[in-house]
């Protein structure tokens, strides 16, 4: 059974009025538990609407979102319940920290689950430690904090109510290399050591490449495609096509590969393309 399905969703923004905007048209996507999701597309394509219903923090036009097999809106119950087992990170989540400390501000989300005190800050310290947060930070002002420190408080706020699937809007966004790596590292640590659901929203595709084990393209609020990122990035032409780039790398091996040398065009990361320029080498004999 898909973990998170949707069938035929649709949102307007706006309905009813002459500005009205259909952001969703006849969505359906199908996740599978544990699976590391990129969701990808131009701005404006409906990645963000696409996620916000995910936790029931928008209701459908018309459609529905299922979690295990149950549709969230089924009940007011359902919907609460969803928007704990379905944790939702903005972009620039750091502009949401508002406690006096770093440990208040993690402990906001399951402060507000009914949990012990004791439940309370073994979820700190358990989410603290999944963004590298070390003990020694958790008493100062999240505002005295640098801004990759503060991103990884506001992912770790989201991480302590432990939700079954964990969605983060652009995560990386304005980071600098070294913070981008730091985050990326994160999420694919946690899914590892959990085996939870993670859905990030992402416009980097070098990024995407590198963790995603499936990608959704989103364009003009519809599904355009999706799959492995084989699968997704080989049609490079089409994805230019909307808007989208696949990585630097890869146009690399796609010029190679004009230019008569035996390389693949199926690289995606850096990582691949130095195995596939060491394979060609040494099929020449230019290693040592």
């Amino acid at each position: 059974m898909s973990h998170i399905k949707t069938e035929n969703l649709t949102y307007t923004y706006s309905a009813g009025t002459p500005f009205k905007i259909t952001a969703l048209d006849n969505v359906n996507i199908d996740i599978e538990k544990g699976e590391l999701v990129a969701v990808i597309g131009h701005t404006g394509s409906g990645k963000s609407t696409l996620v916000q219903h995910l936790n029931g923090l928008l209701k459908p036009s018309s459609g529905r979102v299922l979690l295990d097999g149950e549709d969230i809106w089924s009940s007011k119950e359902k919907v609460r319940s969803t928007r704990f087992r379905v944790g939702l990170c903005f972009q620039y989540p750091e502009y949401q920290l508002f406690e006096s400390t770093v440990y208040k501000d993690i402990a906001f989300g399951p402060s507000n689950m009914g949990l012990s005190e004791a439940e309370i800050d073994e979820r700190v310290r358990r989410a603290a430690k999944y963004v590298g947060i070390p003990d020694e930070m958790l008493g100062k002002s999240p505002f005295d904090l640098s801004g990759g420190e503060k991103r990884r408080v506001a992912i770790a706020g989201v991480i302590s109510m432990e939700p079954e699937v964990l969605i983060l809007d652009e995560p990386t966004s304005g980071l600098d290399p070294a913070g981008r790596e730091q985050i990326l590292a994160i999420l694919k640590n946690y899914r590892k050591m959990t085996g939870n659901t993670v859905i990030v929203v992402s416009h980097s595709m070098d990024d995407v490449a590198r963790f995603a084990t499936k990608v959704i393209v989103m364009n003009d609020s519809r599904v355009e495609d999706s799959g492995t990122v084989d699968e997704v990035y080989e049609n490079s032409a089409h994805l230019s096509e909307i808007g989208l780039s696949v990585p630097q790398v890869t146009e690399v091996f796609i010029k190679l590969k004009k230019l008569g040398y035996p390389v693949s065009e199926k690289i995606y990361t850096v990582e691949q393309g130095y195995s596939e320029l060491m394979r060609l080498f040494s099929e020449r004999g230019l290693l040592k």
